[in-house]
């Protein structure tokens, strides 16, 4: 065992003990072998480096995380571990917590997600905790690592679980309300266009009546893929409930829009669906739209919704695959069959 880890594990285990161990229990300071065995061998990736941030310990869990075998970095920078647009900030961090009153850092606790580096050039987020062993020019600082590649891709499951809905992919009304919001917000404070529509498949019931409720999940799933067809990158389809979608429109005044919804409304009725059992017969769909642009007396966001759901309304009860919008100055009905 080198000298230089002898000294860190001693470090260690006497700083264990003293913080941990109440001094009044009768317990064996764990020799250096134990100490060693310890960190060789645990899960979480150890690497220490000295005052020039170089180095000077990897353990086995680190050889297996970085790709680096002992021997080729050691001596070699610690940076080499880290992506290089955050070396500089590494070192800047690194430099203050060295010349802090700190014994130890958990890393994780800025609003970044820290990444790993690896032989390969792979990068991967990680848990970082540092301490600090020895004083002056014999100070080593120790790096606890842990890959977090797989919480990481389990909180991006649950996030998704938790915005989206289930069936079609696309957001659920919970996540897509705060995003309306501050569109709406936005739309307001800089007096830009913006229209918020909904969409409600004709006669849905129907569908689910005749051919199941198995195709009816198709059938919904079909309209999502056509309306995505037909709308930019900046706008937001949601399902706001049983056939019932909703849309924000960035950037597009109310005769934008119409053209819009138009469109929508064509690419619906124009596309049957096709089964999955590869059923001779496709089912035709049509789609009734509300839809309502920002106007200057409106205050809320609320107010539009409403304002969107009684156009909505008109449409299907005036014969349905219809596109409507009203006015609210005016409560002018603009009716697009």
């Amino acid at each position: 065992m080198k000298q230089g880890n002898c000294f860190l594990f001693s470090e260690l285990a006497k700083r264990r003990i003293l913080t941990g161990i109440p001094p009044h229990i009768g317990v064996n300071l764990p020799s250096e072998a134990l100490c060693f065995n310890i960190i060789e061998n645990c899960a979480d990736a150890v690497v220490v480096a000295d005052t020039d941030q170089k180095v000077t310990y990897i353990n086995k869990s680190a050889e297996t995380m970085f790709g680096h075998a002992s021997g080729s970095i050691i001596g070699k920078p610690f940076h080499l571990l880290i992506p290089e647009r955050v070396r500089n900030r590494h070192h800047t961090l690194t430099d203050s917590f060295r010349g802090s009153s700190e014994a130890s850092r958990f890393m994780d606790s800025r609003d970044v997600t820290i990444h790993g580096l690896r032989a390969d050039g792979l990068e991967f987020p990680v848990n970082v905790s540092i301490l600090k062993v020895g004083r002056g020019a014999d100070m080593a600082l120790v790096a606890i690592v842990r890959d977090v590649t797989e919480q990481k891709r389990f909180e991006r499951e649950l996030e998704k679980i938790a915005s989206t809905d289930p069936l079609t992919g696309i957001l659920n009304r919970r996540t897509f309300l705060p995003r309306a919001e501050a569109e709406y917000a936005r739309a307001r404070r800089y007096s830009r266009p913006m229209t918020f529509a909904m969409v409600d498949i004709d006669r849905f019931k129907t569908i689910n009546d005749r051919f199941g409720h198995s195709v009816g999940d198709q059938a919904l799933c079909h309209v999502v893929d056509v309306l995505s067809m037909g709308l930019r990158l900046t706008d937001v389809l949601c399902r706001w409930g049983g056939e019932e979608f909703s849309l924000i429109l960035t950037e597009t005044d109310e005769k934008s829009a119409l053209i819009t919804m138009q469109r929508l409304r064509r690419s619906v009725q124009e596309t049957p669906l096709v089964r999955d059992d590869k059923s001779d017969e496709p089912i035709h769909m049509t789609v009734s739209i509300g839809f309502g642009s920002v106007e200057a007396g409106e205050e809320t966001l609320d107010t539009l919704i409403n304002r969107v759901d009684q156009a909505l309304y008109t449409a299907k009860r005036t014969g349905r695959n219809k596109v409507c919008a009203i006015d609210d100055i005016s409560s002018k009905v603009i009716d697009a069959a």
